[in-house]
Parts: structure tokens; C-alpha cells; sequence
């Protein structure tokens, strides 16, 4: 997932129930079989209690930017939206190395 992937910034209030979802998104990120796929992804995480709403922001090596309201969504489809675009850029990359 983050082979593509430049930054993420996760930004949640780590006691309230609607920041579930980037709690978990967080906690898939940064397992290492996704880390060691691009360590020079850069992950950022915003944990406090000011925080208004949760969110994911990421940004792909061809900087193009999406940024997650997360509050209403769950983990699964945040991993399934990020993965869409990086999707897209493998496959632009493999038409590109069979030339």
C-alpha cells in the first residue's frame, strides 16, 4: 500500500469514539510489511485532544493528494480508497517498464 506513497498525516483525538477508524488505519500502516515496501515513506501522526475531526491525509509520489474525513468511514475503506490510486501508478509503472 505505501510502495506509492510519499506522506501520511493521521490526525485524531486518541479518546474519542469517532476516531476509531484512524486508530486502526494508523495501526495497519505501520506494520512492516508495509514499511519496509517504502521506507522513505514519510508517516506523520497528529494525536491530540484538539484535534476537531479525524482525518487521513496522503500524499502519492506523483502528488496527488487525498484527504480522508475519517469520522465516517472505516479502516477497510480508507485502505481501499488509498489503494485505488496506488493501484493506478502500478500499473503505470509496469506499461512503463514493459516499453
Amino acid at each position: 500500500m505505501l510502495k506509492y506513497i510519499d506522506k501520511v498525516i493521521v490526525r485524531f483525538a486518541p479518546l474519542s469514539p469517532k476516531s476509531r477508524s484512524a486508530r486502526t488505519f494508523l495501526q495497519a500502516v505501520s506494520a512492516n510489511k508495509y514499511l519496509t515496501v517504502n521506507p522513505k515513506a514519510v508517516i506523520e501522526v497528529d494525536a491530540s485532544d484538539k484535534v476537531p475531526k479525524p482525518s487521513v491525509y496522503v500524499q502519492y509520489v506523483d502528488k496527488k493528494v487525498l484527504e480522508f474525513d475519517t469520522e465516517t468511514m472505516d479502516a477497510q475503506e480508507i485502505i481501499r480508497d488509498i489503494g485505488r490510486h496506488s493501484k493506478r501508478l502500478r500499473l503505470e509503472a509496469d506499461i512503463k517498464a514493459a516499453a
